[in-house]
């Protein structure tokens, strides 16, 4: 079976990129991807970090990043210890003179200490100092509905997710912030905010607002938000209206035959009054990117790292995007998660009214 270090060092080797290449790109620094690739999961921060490195940089050289995780944790079963009876010698056990000595002695100092503490003596105390490194500062417990505060780079969040705690971790502090954890590594500019799956099992457990960054403190911190209440139920808002065969028929959204799978248009934004719609997209990485405004002849492109699309529109926005992760939407003005690294993603946005009001929604897609 290829190991990981094989998996990951060929795959690097295949698209010709650096080391120094890779850390650029992924914000994973350079000796925790050395460390993947050698295998030395010791020097990496905690399981957690060690899981969501592994799958952000499977996803960046094109692996599959379950597949990965799926090598690591095959790996970590094979070297499970043998039970302790069959390491245990089961011969006599034969005390050496000496060793009598040695507990005699040992005895006579118990029997000193006892009559020091008696007559109010004071015996020096030695203490084992905390190990120091990357690690040693907990974790900040998200313990109320939500947290603002500063954090520097490293520092981390617990997050309640059910019966256990799901680890946040601030790896890089820039113009745009980035996130690790389980699940792997996103980004989230300044000014913007993003729901995050930090479990990995495929809806979001936190939502993530960035207030400032300070660049020019050392270390930079980032003031930012964290709040368990990713948001109300956007079926429950106003402006709800099912779909009519003429809606599905001209914008070509499928239909499904389960009822429990029917969905209704999701209020994405409010416009406040009559007018077009914007939408952005903020590209973190090599991404395909195809759209249709309105009428407008359907474009497609391959944007990179730090290209942005911004898009206007009086009735309807079609959008597919074949990396997920890479890509921050905002829609007049508000953030939409569309989803996880890896993952493809097709969405339509309608601009529409209802009880006075303008807003934009997000159509289901089957």
């Amino acid at each position: 079976m290829e190991s990981i270090s094989e998996k990951l060092r060929s795959a690097r080797d295949a698209r010709g990129l650096s080391l120094e290449q890779a850390e650029r790109d992924t914000h994973i620094s350079k000796r925790y991807i050395q460390a993947l690739e050698d295998e030395a999961f010791d020097q990496l921060p905690g399981e957690a970090y060690l899981l969501g490195f592994l799958r952000s940089y499977g996803a960046y050289l094109g692996l599959d990043p379950d597949e990965v995780v799926g090598l690591y944790r095959n790996m970590q079963i094979q070297e499970q210890p043998l039970p302790i009876e069959e390491l245990l010698d089961r011969k006599p056990l034969r005390v050496p003179l000496k060793a009598m000595a040695v507990v005699f002695l040992v005895a006579l100092l118990g029997g000193g200490v006892y009559l020091a503490l008696r007559m109010d003596v004071r015996v020096p105390s030695f203490s084992r100092e905390r190990p120091q490194g990357e690690d040693v500062a907990p974790p900040v417990l998200l313990s109320n509905q939500f947290i603002e505060r500063s954090f520097a780079q490293g520092d981390r969040v617990a997050v309640p997710v059910g019966e256990t705690r799901a680890l946040l971790q601030f790896i890089s502090i820039g113009e745009r912030v980035a996130l690790g954890s389980e699940a792997g590594i996103v980004e989230i500019a300044r000014g913007s905010s993003r729901s995050l799956d930090i479990t990995g099992e495929g809806t979001p457990d936190v939502r993530v607002a960035i207030r400032q960054v300070y660049l020019d403190q050392d270390p930079p911190l980032v003031v930012a938000r964290i709040d368990r209440v990713v948001g109300q139920d956007l079926q429950d808002l106003p402006g709800e209206s099912s779909l009519s065969e003429e809606d599905r028929l001209e914008i070509e959204i499928g239909r499904t035959r389960e009822a429990s799978r029917e969905r209704a248009p999701q209020i994405v934004a409010s416009l406040g009054e009559e007018r077009e719609f914007p939408l952005s997209l903020e590209v973190q990485g090599d991404t395909l990117v195809r759209y249709q405004v309105d009428q407008e002849p359907r474009r497609e492109a391959v944007f990179t790292r730090g290209d942005t699309i911004s898009l206007s529109a009086s009735g309807l926005v079609r959008l597919w995007v074949s990396n997920a992760g890479n890509v921050g939407l905002t829609v007049a003005g508000s953030s939409l998660d569309l989803g996880r690294q890896g993952e493809v993603v097709a969405l339509v946005l309608r601009r529409t009214a209802g009880d006075g009001e303008f807003l934009v929604e997000q159509l289901p897609l089957y």
